[in-house]
């Protein structure tokens, strides 16, 4: 875990909603991607509870296994004292929201208020992932505001205020592997309920988790092994692609060349 961090650490993704002892702890794990773009895990912890305290104490620690390199952007979901620690242990980290996380959280407290078809999901999702410029963002929410009389409510207050760490204008400049959400931690929890059941010992947590890892890390041997046997198909005879697809793995290439071929 400590050599891919090393490697792919600069993107964390990290979630504490899956549950592994009968005691309802939280399992606090840390992933990211390869360079296969598979998930890796980069580290877990074993919680009694999720105070900021406790989360101060997990982030320093983390930090000291992985030689003091704090990732360049995190993923978290919108827990206030996860973000308390995140600024005070990692305030040179990049702190972006998991996008579905708030959308899931504006169907519940504040669809109602909005009508037409596709109700907030729709407003909403233009300030997630399309205004590009701060000025038509701040002009765009306003309106918003106005239109449907939201500018005392309090979860629009409160969202606002983080902005910063989910709206596309402002995120779009930070490095995220082309992540928006934690989607990838949830994808591992899944994995996690194969292996890891609540009548597990300390001895017996670790024993079964090294084989999540020993399976991820075969996955990864296996994609290796196929990227040998395969020859990269290059749309157009253009030297920077043919290039490219001499260093990038597969899955890589082929987003470079979509997005090369579009521009």
């Amino acid at each position: 875990m400590i050599l891919d961090y090393g490697q792919f650490g600069d993107m964390v993704s990290f979630d504490t909603t899956y549950r592994t002892n009968k005691e309802n702890r939280p399992l606090a794990v840390f992933v990211g991607f390869n360079h296969h773009r598979e998930i890796i895990i980069f580290g877990v912890a074993l919680m009694y509870d999720e105070t900021t305290d406790s989360f101060i104490w997990l982030f320093e620690t983390f930090l000291e296994a992985m030689s003091k390199k704090a990732p360049k952007t995190i993923f978290t979901n919108q827990d206030a004292a996860m973000a308390k620690a995140i600024s005070f242990v990692m305030p040179d980290t990049y702190h972006r929201l998991c996008t579905w996380h708030i959308m899931q959280n504006a169907l519940k407290k504040v669809n109602q208020l909005f009508r037409g078809p596709g109700g907030v999901n729709k407003v909403l999702s233009k300030f997630i992932y399309y205004y590009d410029e701060e000025g038509e963002f701040l002009a765009a929410w306003e309106k918003m505001l106005t239109e449907y009389n939201l500018h005392e409510n309090d979860w629009f207050k409160r969202t606002f205020e983080v902005r910063k760490k989910w709206a596309y204008t402002y995120v779009r400049w930070t490095w995220s592997a082309r992540l928006k959400s934690t989607q990838v931690s949830e994808s591992i929890n899944s994995d996690l309920k194969d292996y890891l059941q609540s009548n597990h010992d300390l001895v017996q947590f670790f024993k079964h988790f090294e084989r999540v890892l020993n399976d991820k890390h075969y996955k990864e041997l296996k994609a290796e092994y196929a990227l040998c046997q395969k020859i990269t198909q290059v749309q157009r005879p253009i030297k920077m692609l043919i290039e490219a697809g001499k260093v990038y793995t597969k899955i890589i290439f082929e987003e470079f060349q979509d997005e090369f071929m579009s521009v």
